[in-house]
């Protein structure tokens, strides 16, 4: 059975991007885990505004070897690089995926569609690199929300340059 891993960077005080969506505050020199990680993925799934942020600090789309979904409640169809869902597209797509397929699903972001899989249960290992910088103020890697989640800490990757890489798993995957 594959699975739908969140894998994501914040701020020390819980951030993961300034509320303009800049992050120039997160060190992106060392790569803390992710050639080894994006490995393992097949299908990634983005919101709108990241996706469209990924085009502005880039030239070449990172992940052209991979099944690109992204969400949003205005547009539909695709583009030369994903595929464009509704919210209430997810949770089937996510079973055929998970359960009938068995690949591995990367929940990149933002806040909005982390907070959607949450809500609904769909995240079972949450990998999230911790940057020892305080930025005060930005976009929340956790939204406010009622829904409680058990998780296990499967490992504590520190590293020499202070980022701590978590991962946890949903109790019972």
């Amino acid at each position: 059975m594959g699975k739908v891993v969140l894998f994501i960077a914040m701020s020390l005080d819980g951030y993961i991007s300034r509320e303009n969506g800049d992050i120039d505050w997160l060190w992106q020199e060392k790569d803390y885990g992710y050639s080894p990680f994006i490995e393992t993925i097949d299908t990634v799934f983005l919101g709108r505004h990241t996706y469209e942020q990924i085009f502005q600090m880039t030239d070449e789309f990172p992940y052209k070897q991979k099944d690109v979904y992204v969400v949003s409640n205005v547009q539909e169809g695709s583009d030369q690089y994903a595929t464009y869902l509704q919210p209430e597209q997810i949770i089937p797509l996510i079973q055929m995926l998970r359960n009938d397929q068995n690949k591995n699903v990367w929940l990149v972001g933002g806040s909005q569609l982390i907070h959607h899989f949450m809500h609904n249960n769909l995240i079972d290992e949450y990998q999230i690199a911790i940057q020892p910088t305080l930025i005060g103020s930005g976009v929340k890697l956790f939204r406010d929300h009622d829904h409680e989640q058990q998780l296990e800490l499967r490992e504590a990757k520190p590293y020499p340059d202070g980022m701590l890489v978590l991962t946890y798993h949903k109790l019972g995957s």
